[in-house]
C-alpha cells in the first residue's frame, strides 16, 4: 500500500504554522485557563520567602536565650552559681540579665527546694531566696534599684516549691536524654507566672551536682517581649507576623493590634486570632486554623479589604515543644502589578503570533528549495556515485554550510571507502604471517590462536619448526615433524595499523634470526637494538620467546614484559606463574640480554603464554577476568589436547565478558607434554 506524501515546502510550511499556532494558543491559555494555578505558585513562592526571613528573624530572638542558658549551666556546673553564697549569685545574675534584658527572670533551684530567683522590674531588681521547710517554704526577699543600691529585706511564708513547676520538672526529665546541651534544653508551654502573674514562658535546664543532686536553671521570657517583637517584624507593606502556641493561641501579637501598652498586650495575649475583633485575624484564623487547611501551603482567603495570603509553620523549640509562626500579606502587596502584566502577555502573544505566521512562510521558502536539492544529492550518493553534483546556492549560512559538509561527506566517504579496502588487505597481510600449519614435535602438543580487537591488530605469534640436522649452513625450517621449534608471542603497544606493522618487523626479525642459527639471547638482544632504533618513544612491545626441544622435553623461555606466563606441573597439580625476565623490547638498549636456564616439561605439564587482552577481558560492569580464573580452566581440562584447552580459555573470557566486545587483542599459545 502506497504512502501518500507531500512537499519539503509544503510540510514545513504546514507544520510551522501549525507549532506557532499551537503555542500561540498555550500560551494564551496558560496565561488565562491557568493564572489561578500560576498566581498560586507565586504567593507560594514569596510566602515560603518572607516566612523563612520572619522564622530567621524569630530564631535570633529565642536563640540567644537558649544559648545563654547554656552559659549559665556551665556556670553552675563550675561552681559558680552557689545557692549557699547569695550576695555573689546576685551579682553574677544581675550582671547576666543586664547584658540580657529580653530575660527577665532568671531562677536556680535544687532537687531539696532551694531556690535563688531574681527578678527584673523596671529599673529595680527584687530577688528571692527559698528554703523548703517541711510544711511551707520560708521566702527571704531582696529589693533594690541602682539609685538605690542598699537592698530592702522581708520574709514571709510562701506556700511555693519550685520541685513542683513545670519548668524544673521539665528539665530534670531531660537530665539524661542526650550528651548534646541544646538538646536537653526545656521550654514550657506559656502560662502565668506565679511571682509577677504575668504570662510568659520559661526555659529551662538541669544537671547533676557531684553529692548527686539534681540542679536547674530557668530563665523567664515575657509573652508581651515577644509580642514587642513581632509588631516590628517588618512583612512587605502591609502585612504581618504572629506566633501561635502549639493549640493556635497568640504568643506574640501582629503587627498593627491596636493596644501598645503593657495591659492591653496582655488581655490580648493566649488568645485566639479571632477573639481579638479585627477583620483580619478573624479570617485568618478560619483560613489557616480550620480543618480543612493544608499544613505548610499558602492559603488564599477574603477580608473586608480584599483577598490575603497566609500560611503557618512550625518552628521547634526544644524536644516535644514548638511553636507555629504565621505570616498573613495582601495580595496586592505580593502580586504587585501581575495582573496588568498578564494582559500585556496577551496582546503581545497575539502580535507575536501574527509575525511568525508571516516569517513561517518566507522560512519555509527559503529552506525548503536548497534541502530538496540536497535530498537529490544524497539519493545520488546512496546509488553509490560519489562525483561531484551541480553547486547548491542558498543565502541561508547554515544551509550552505550543510550542503559543503555534504560536499565534504562525499569526498570522506571516497576515502574511507579507500581506508576499508586498506585495511582489509592489512588485515589479510598480517593473517597470512600466522602459520597455517603448526609443526608437530614428538611428545609435544602445541596450539595458537590470535585475533585482534580492530580491523588489524597489535598481537601476533609464530610456531617455526625446525629439523634436527642441518644442510650446509642454513637452517632447515619445517611446518611438518620437527625436532625442535621457536615460538613467539608478541604485543604492540595499542591496537591498529601501526602496532600491526611493528608486530609483523618483529616476526619477520625472528624468522631471519632463526635461519642464521641464532640462539635467543641474541635473537632477543638485536630485536632489542632494532626497535630501539625503529619505534618513536613511548612505544615498545613486549614479547615471549620459547626455544622447544623434543629430544629433552626442554623449554627455553625469554619474556621481555610479558606476563603472567603459567606453567602448570602435573606431578604437583600446581601452577608457577612466571613474570618478566627483562623490559618491554624498544624501551632501551641494555646490551646483550641474557636468557634464564630452560624448564623441563614432564608428561602432562602445560605451558601457556597468554596476551593481556585474555587477563583484562572485561564484563559490562568494567570487572576483568584476571588470571586466577585462567588457571582454573587450565586446571579443569589439564587432560584435554592442547587445542582444547586453547578453546576452553577462549570460551571462558568470552563467556565472562557477557557480550561485551574486546578491548584489546587476543593470543593464546598452548603447548603440553603428551
Amino acid at each position: 500500500m502506497s504512502q501518500t506524501t507531500v512537499s519539503i515546502r509544503r510540510s514545513l510550511l504546514t507544520n510551522l504554522i501549525a507549532i506557532v499556532l499551537v503555542l500561540g494558543v498555550a500560551i494564551l491559555a496558560m496565561t488565562f485557563v491557568g493564572s489561578r494555578r500560576t498566581l498560586r505558585r507565586f504567593s507560594q513562592s514569596l510566602i515560603d520567602q518572607t516566612l523563612s526571613r520572619v522564622v530567621i528573624q524569630l530564631d535570633g530572638f529565642f536563640d540567644p536565650v537558649a544559648r545563654e542558658l547554656q552559659t549559665l549551666e556551665a556556670w553552675s556546673r563550675a561552681g559558680l552559681l552557689n545557692l549557699d553564697d547569695p550576695a555573689d549569685l546576685n551579682a553574677r545574675l544581675v550582671g547576666f540579665m543586664q547584658e540580657y534584658p529580653w530575660v527577665t527572670s532568671c531562677m536556680v533551684a535544687d532537687d531539696l527546694g532551694r531556690e535563688h530567683m531574681v527578678i527584673r522590674q523596671g529599673d529595680r531588681w527584687r530577688n528571692r531566696q527559698l528554703i523548703q521547710g517541711e510544711d511551707t517554704g520560708q521566702a527571704r526577699w531582696l529589693e533594690w534599684s541602682d539609685a538605690e543600691p542598699d537592698p530592702i529585706e522581708s520574709e514571709e511564708d510562701l506556700d511555693y516549691d519550685s520541685r513542683l513547676r513545670p519548668w524544673f520538672q521539665g528539665a530534670a526529665s531531660l537530665l539524661e536524654s542526650s550528651p548534646v546541651a541544646s538538646a536537653r534544653i526545656h521550654w514550657t508551654e506559656p502560662y502565668t507566672f506565679f511571682t509577677t502573674q504575668a504570662p510568659g514562658i520559661t526555659a529551662s535546664m538541669a544537671h547533676a551536682t557531684p553529692d548527686g543532686g539534681v540542679r536547674v536553671i530557668g530563665l523567664d521570657v515575657l509573652l508581651t517581649d515577644i509580642s514587642r517583637f513581632t509588631r516590628e517584624i517588618d512583612v512587605h507593606e502591609r502585612g504581618t507576623a504572629f506566633v501561635l502556641t502549639e493549640d493556635g493561641r497568640l504568643v506574640g501579637l501582629p503587627r498593627g493590634y491596636r493596644s501598645a501598652d503593657d495591659a492591653g498586650l496582655r488581655e490580648a495575649l493566649l488568645k485566639h486570632p479571632a477573639e481579638l475583633g479585627t477583620p483580619v485575624a478573624r479570617d485568618l484564623s478560619a483560613a489557616l486554623l480550620s480543618d480543612d487547611a493544608v499544613a505548610d501551603r499558602a492559603t488564599r482567603f477574603e477580608s473586608d479589604d480584599g483577598a490575603w495570603w497566609g500560611q503557618l509553620r512550625r518552628d521547634p523549640l526544644g524536644p516535644g515543644r514548638y511553636l507555629q509562626i504565621g505570616v498573613a500579606v495582601p495580595e496586592a502587596d505580593l502580586l504587585g502589578n501581575v495582573l496588568q502584566q498578564r494582559i500585556w502577555i496577551s496582546v503581545l502573544t497575539a502580535i507575536v503570533l501574527a509575525i511568525a505566521v508571516g516569517r513561517a512562510v518566507i522560512l519555509a521558502n527559503r529552506y525548503s528549495r536548497p534541502l530538496e536539492e540536497l535530498v537529490r544529492e544524497s539519493e545520488r550518493i546512496s546509488t553509490g556515485d560519489l562525483e561531484p553534483g551541480s553547486p547548491i546556492e542558498t543565502r541561508v549560512d547554515e544551509v550552505h554550510r550543510l550542503a559543503e559538509a555534504h560536499d565534504k561527506m562525499r569526498d570522506g566517504l571516497k576515502t574511507l571507502l579507500k581506508i576499508e579496502h586498506d585495511l582489509k588487505i592489512a588485515r589479510r597481510i598480517q593473517e597470512s604471517t600466522y602459520p597455517e600449519k603448526l609443526p608437530e614435535l614428538d611428545g609435544f602438543e602445541i596450539a595458537a590462536w590470535s585475533e585482534p580487537a580492530d580491523e588489524t591488530g597489535g598481537d601476533t605469534y609464530d610456531v617455526i619448526g625446525i629439523h634436527g640436522a642441518t644442510i650446509g649452513d642454513k637452517i632447515v625450517l619445517t611446518d611438518g615433524e620437527a625436532g625442535r621449534a621457536v615460538l613467539l608471542l608478541a604485543d604492540a603497544t595499542g591496537h591498529g595499523i601501526g602496532p600491526a606493522l611493528s608486530v609483523v618487523q618483529v616476526r619477520a626479525m625472528l624468522r631471519i634470526a632463526v635461519r642464521m642459527s641464532s640462539d635467543l639471547s641474541e635473537i632477543a638482544t638485536h630485536m632489542n637494538q632494532q626497535l630501539c632504533a625503529d619505534l618513536p618513544g613511548g612505544h615498545f612491545i613486549t614479547c615471549w620467546l620459547g626455544e622447544l626441544s623434543s629430544s629433552d622435553g626442554r623449554l627455553g623461555t625469554l619474556s621481555a614484559g610479558q606476563g603472567p606466563l603459567l606453567w602448570y606441573r602435573a606431578a604437583r597439580d600446581e601452577f608457577e606463574s612466571r613474570s618478566a625476565d627483562v623490559p618491554p623490547l624498544g624501551l632501551f638498549d641494555s646490551g646483550k640480554i641474557d636468557v634464564p636456564e630452560p624448564i623441563a616439561m614432564e608428561r602432562g605439564d602445560i605451558y601457556a603464554a597468554i596476551s593481556d587482552g585474555i587477563y583484562e577481558a572485561a564484563d559490562p560492569d568494567d570487572a576483568m577476568l584476571g588470571e586466577e580464573p585462567v588457571m582454573q580452566v587450565i586446571r579443569d581440562h589439564r587432560e584435554s589436547t592442547a587445542s582444547e584447552i586453547l578453546s576452553a580459555v577462549r570460551e571462558a573470557g568470552e563467556t565472562f565478558a557477557r557480550g561485551r566486545p574486546p578491548d584489546d587483542d587476543r593470543t593464546i599459545i598452548i603447548i603440553k607434554r603428551a
